[in-house]
This record gives C-alpha cells, sequence and structure tokens, in this order.
C-alpha cells in the first residue's frame, strides 16, 4: 500500500483562505511526502484527470529522504526542480537525494543516481512551501538517459503565449486522487497558459476542479512543441489544487491555477548548471559579409550557433574602427539548438561616401561572444559617368552568379539625375542628387527585385 502523505510537511489552505489571498498567490504547497512501503498497480488515469507518461524522456522523480518530489530533466546531467523540494530543516539539504530514471515505473526495482550539487535561486528557503524564485538546478553524478529537450523558452515566448492561451503539457509523479499517495508512475496532462499575475519570473496555466496538477507533481516539467522542437517552459512550483485532489472537506474553488517558474530567466543558474557539466556554452559566431550595398543601405550577414542555448543576434555598426561610438545596433532575432544557423538583417539611413564597421553579437545564458570586425564603404558616383549592368551590380556587391537577366528602371522622380540605355544596357549619371533605380534579377528561375538610392555627385 502507499502510506497517506504527512500532515506536518503537506500544508493545505482551507478554500476562506484561499479565496482572500488567492491574488497574492497564496498557494499550497505541492511537495508530497510519501512512503512507499509496497505499490499498487497505478490508476489508468493521472495527475488528476490525466494520462499515463510512463516512458516520457522529459520527468523524473526525486526522493529527499521520506519525500516525494517531480523533476524536469533538462540535460542528461541537469534536472531543474523546485526549490522546496530539495531542502531539509536547515535549508537546502546536504544528504543524497534519489533521482530516478526519465518516465521511471518506480514500483519496480530502478537504479538511481544522486546530486554533486544543488543550485538554489533563493538565498533562504521557508520550509517546504512555494515562495518567489522556487526554482533550483540538480547536479547529477551521473549522466541519466533522454534529456532530449531542445532549448529552454524564452521569457518573452511564455508570454505570448500566455496571452494566446497556448496549451502546454504538465508532467509529473504526484497524486492521482484524494485518497491516494504519489505516483510511482508519471503522469501528463495538457493545460492552457494563462496571464494570471504571478510572482517575477513565473508563469501561470488554468486547471479545473477536475483536472490539474497535485501534490508531489511540484517540480515536474511543463514541455511544448515548437515546430520540431520540444521547449522547455519551465517546472510546476505550486497550485489551488483542484477539487479531486483537494482534502475531503475542502469545497470546488473558482478557477483553480498552477504556478511555475521560467528556468532561462535564472541566467546565473543556467550558466553555472552548464559550466558544471560542460553541457552549454557561449555562441560560436563568424562574421559574414556586407552586401548589397547602395549609397543609404547595406545586408550583413552572420553563422551563428547557439550551442543549446536561446541565442540573441545583433549587429552593430560604427564609423569608428574601435566602435566608440555607435550608429546603431540592430537585432536580427534568435537562434537556438545546436546547428549553426545563417542570420542577416538590413541597415537603412547610411551616408553615401562613407566607411561603415560593423560586427555580429550572439549572447545566451553562458555568456557573450562577439564577431570579427569588417567593413563596407557607401558609393557616391560621379555625374557625367555611366556604368554597364556588370559594372553597377558590382558597385553595389550583388553577387552575379547564375544570373540570367537584369532589369535596371530609374525611378520618374530621378530621370533628371541618371538614365538607362535598355541597348547599351547602361546607367548613365546626368547631374548631382539621388538616383533612385529599381533592380529585378533573375537567377536559377527565381525573379528578385531591390530599390536602391544613388547618390551623384
Amino acid at each position: 500500500m502507499v502510506a497517506d502523505e504527512s500532515p506536518s510537511l503537506c500544508v493545505v489552505l482551507r478554500s476562506s483562505r484561499l479565496r482572500r489571498r488567492m491574488t497574492l498567490l497564496t498557494l499550497a504547497s505541492l511537495f508530497a511526502t510519501t512512503v512507499v512501503f509496497s505499490v499498487a498497480t497505478p490508476p489508468a488515469n493521472a495527475i488528476v484527470g490525466g494520462t499515463s507518461a510512463v516512458g516520457n524522456p522529459f520527468v523524473v522523480r526525486i526522493r529527499n529522504g521520506n519525500s516525494v518530489c517531480s523533476g524536469a530533466l533538462w540535460t542528461s546531467q541537469i534536472v531543474i526542480t523546485a526549490a522546496h523540494c530539495v531542502v531539509d530543516s536547515t535549508g537546502l539539504t546536504t544528504n543524497s537525494l534519489l533521482i530516478y530514471p526519465p518516465g521511471a515505473d518506480t514500483s519496480a526495482p530502478t537504479a538511481t543516481v544522486s546530486q554533486t550539487a544543488i543550485l538554489s535561486a533563493t538565498e533562504r528557503i521557508v520550509g517546504r512551501n512555494s515562495q518567489p524564485d522556487d526554482i533550483a538546478f540538480i547536479i547529477l553524478a551521473t549522466e541519466l538517459p533522454g534529456a532530449s529537450v531542445s532549448r529552454l523558452a524564452t521569457a518573452a515566448e511564455i508570454a505570448a503565449w500566455g496571452l494566446e492561451g497556448r496549451v502546454v503539457t504538465l508532467l509529473g509523479y504526484g497524486r492521482t486522487s484524494r485518497t491516494s499517495g504519489s505516483s510511482p508512475t508519471p503522469n501528463s496532462i495538457d493545460l492552457p497558459l494563462t496571464t494570471l499575475g504571478t510572482w517575477p519570473n513565473a508563469f501561470t496555466a488554468l486547471q479545473s476542479n477536475a483536472a490539474g496538477v497535485c501534490r508531489g507533481d511540484s517540480g515536474g516539467a511543463v514541455i511544448t512543441r515548437v515546430g520540431e522542437e520540444i521547449v522547455l517552459v519551465g517546472i510546476i512550483s505550486a497550485s489551488t489544487i483542484p477539487f479531486a485532489c483537494a482534502d475531503p472537506d475542502d469545497p470546488p474553488i473558482a478557477n483553480p491555477s498552477m504556478t511555475g517558474f521560467i528556468p532561462i530567466a535564472y541566467t546565473n543558474l543556467v550558466r553555472q548548471a552548464l559550466e558544471a557539466t560542460n553541457s552549454g556554452s557561449v555562441p560560436t559566431v563568424a562574421s559574414g559579409v556586407a552586401s548589397f550595398v547602395a549609397s543609404d543601405v547595406a545586408t550583413l550577414s552572420a553563422t551563428v550557433s547557439a550551442n543549446r542555448l536561446t541565442t540573441e543576434v545583433s549587429f552593430a555598426y560604427s564609423r569608428f574602427a574601435d566602435f566608440s561610438s555607435l550608429e546603431g545596433s540592430v537585432l536580427a532575432g534568435d537562434v537556438n539548438g545546436t546547428e549553426s544557423a545563417d542570420v542577416s538583417t538590413n541597415l537603412s539611413a547610411l551616408q553615401a561616401g562613407t566607411t561603415y564597421f560593423w560586427r555580429v553579437t550572439a549572447t545566451n545564458a553562458s555568456g557573450t561572444s562577439v564577431g570579427e570586425t569588417r567593413s563596407f564603404n557607401t558609393p557616391v558616383f560621379s555625374a557625367n559617368t555611366s556604368r554597364s549592368s556588370k559594372a553597377l551590380l558590382n558597385s553595389l556587391v550583388i553577387d552575379r552568379g547564375g544570373v540570367t537577366k537584369t532589369v535596371i528602371v530609374p525611378a520618374a522622380k530621378s530621370r533628371a539625375q541618371c538614365t538607362f540605355n535598355s541597348r547599351t544596357k547602361r546607367l548613365t549619371f546626368s547631374r548631382p542628387g539621388i538616383c533612385r533605380v529599381k533592380i529585378t534579377i533573375t537567377r536559377a528561375g527565381i525573379t528578385t527585385t531591390g530599390a536602391y538610392n544613388l547618390a551623384v555627385n
């Protein structure tokens, strides 16, 4: 049988108190304090109103003495969980935790691993209840299988998902009913994210009185799929307990919710955990080239490897080689995963006849990498001269490889500064001013068009 959970270690808030303080997120701890003597066959439905997740590679069971929690397996040697899952009466535990393989049925004999370190986001942990910054990283003594999380979700992604009510998957080893102990097998449930007010670096999901997370699910993984990626949103911390899991004398609660914490928000812990396990590093960058350079525009490119961490990429440009004064910095977006990615950005409002220096910068939770400094010159064309189509493409740093057709058409308002002879394929600059041209190129059957402002002296 499964022993009942100890009331001395599990705090359950009565509904009247919950109603008074729900906006402050005073929530019942999800920490299960279950002693397993022998285990009966688990129910078909799980968490509360969920489904079995045996074999899932993202969730692990954690035993801290006689207490049970859940955890999210991020890498083969890093488990992320709730901080209140890894404490004893004096604070962070110094005893060995038992971490089971991901998705394991722990009712059968199963090998476990212990920790070499615990990295906590809180300086002081008040008991075993949820609290602000209720997140910890466990460094494992040996590797566990699984750990196929592609990346950690960014705070901006989670905020956007909350607005749209994105449905995410919650995983844990917690209770499956009012009377059961924590489950020996993992279970899952899909819930929508919400925008309820919570602590900093936290997120929420909407439950029901019939379905949601319960005691023992603390620290469990919250995941979602983005394209081909499995993204770790965060870990479960606390919940206004669903009626299906509450104590018998607790009435139903309106709009019960779950609160979790966002790992990527704790950049120092992320960096320390990765450094401790050599499982992630600062991004790798390589500056590319400046192309499509006209009198006032240019395109910059680079190659970036995120090295498993969500990486923000930007391009800085300056008239000074030491970047002592910037003309601007353009955010190019995020790169994720382990593969190298090509990134680019377009600069505008440049000055003609100017040398610009530029470099790419990539930043993730482990640090920042800066690419090689490169430069380009914005051209100025002399009046009373002409350029062939090929020469003009060279001047604008446009790749001519495979080009089968080029069409150059000056804008109507620019014909006092330049004209194009379709027979000779030459653009003639007639007087000072700005010649704006539209250049259409056909390459390998694909046609692209760009507009360029050409400064004429």
